[in-house]
């Protein structure tokens, strides 16, 4: 039998310039407009034990570890990654969000790759596709996808593609995107993308040309691993099927069940406006949104 209400605590702290702390307030909000979660956030997790999870379902993992994307990378420390570690294997859940399943050079921990369920680096075949928005496919037949359109768009989100999954790993993937060669046209990136792909031979990048995952779910011990890859913009993560996908993801997590519906935005309810789920009017969205 589920609960009524699950605890989520949001961890963060360093995020890297181009990822506004405010996004952790969106994901609150959305959260709490299903009447099924209660958020709190926490922007320091160093040092953090048994104690410091103690009553919570699930932790939001939303941590780049570095301010700048060239930066070195700050890890939380062996307590505070222990502790996240053996809350999930106990058990308990994870969402392993957006950049923070980037594995960030040799400090990104090991363990943290398992319950991601592979690794994803720049330095070992990992790339950025340059196109802003995208086509993302859902996967059907998982209860966290039932009723999300078969597709739909991203907007100004970001795009990785090539994760090597470790071999072993049950990993069920929820969404994929398509990374194609027509994609890597210099003339219609950003210009300091473009910077990056010159002299480059694109028709030798490896796995282009194919569907990549950008929403997955995993174990790790007893407890359940979800990761929503993208989710980088603020206009993604207001998609109703964004909304849909991560809200249930982020159930599934803290129980292994899913109960949330699809939002309901037909007929009348179809002026309902971000996130959906509480049926709010534009301007009391802005009222409650104010200073996101």
């Amino acid at each position: 039998m589920s609960k009524t209400m699950y605890q989520i605590l949001i961890v963060t702290g360093i995020v890297t310039s181009e990822h506004d702390p405010k996004t952790n307030r969106m994901l609150k909000r959305t959260l709490e407009s299903t009447g099924r979660f209660q958020v709190k956030i926490t922007e320091e997790f160093r040092g953090a034990t048994a104690e410091t999870l103690k009553g919570y379902d699930a932790v939001l993992f939303n941590y780049d570890g570095k301010a700048d994307v060239k930066a070195p990378y700050i890890p939380l420390g062996d307590t505070a990654v222990e502790t996240l570690c053996k809350f999930v294997a106990d058990g308990g859940g994870i969402i392993i969000y957006h950049s923070s399943a980037i594995a960030q050079e040799e400090e990104f921990p090991d363990e943290f790759v398992k319950m991601i369920g592979g690794a994803f680096k720049f330095t070992n075949g990992g790339r950025k596709n340059p196109k802003l928005s995208f086509r993302v496919d859902t996967v059907k037949g998982d209860p966290i996808c039932e009723d999300v359109p078969d597709y739909w768009y991203t907007a100004q989100d970001d795009l990785f593609v090539n994760i090597k999954w470790l071999e072993g790993n049950q990993v069920d993937i929820l969404a994929t995107v398509y990374d194609g060669e027509e994609d890597y046209d210099l003339n219609r990136m950003q210009k300091h993308l473009a910077k990056d792909y010159q002299n480059i031979d694109f028709s030798k990048l490896e796995n282009l040309n194919k569907d990549h995952p950008v929403i997955w779910k995993n174990t790790y011990g007893k407890g359940r691993v979800f990761v929503p890859f993208i989710g980088h913009g603020i206009d993604t993560i207001r998609r109703p099927e964004f909304v849909s996908i991560f809200a249930r993801g982020c159930e599934w997590a803290c129980c292994g069940e899913v109960t949330i519906p699809y939002p309901d935005i037909q007929e009348e309810k179809r002026f309902a406006v971000w996130p959906y789920y509480d049926n709010i009017s534009l301007a009391k969205m802005a009222e409650l949104t104010e200073g996101i």
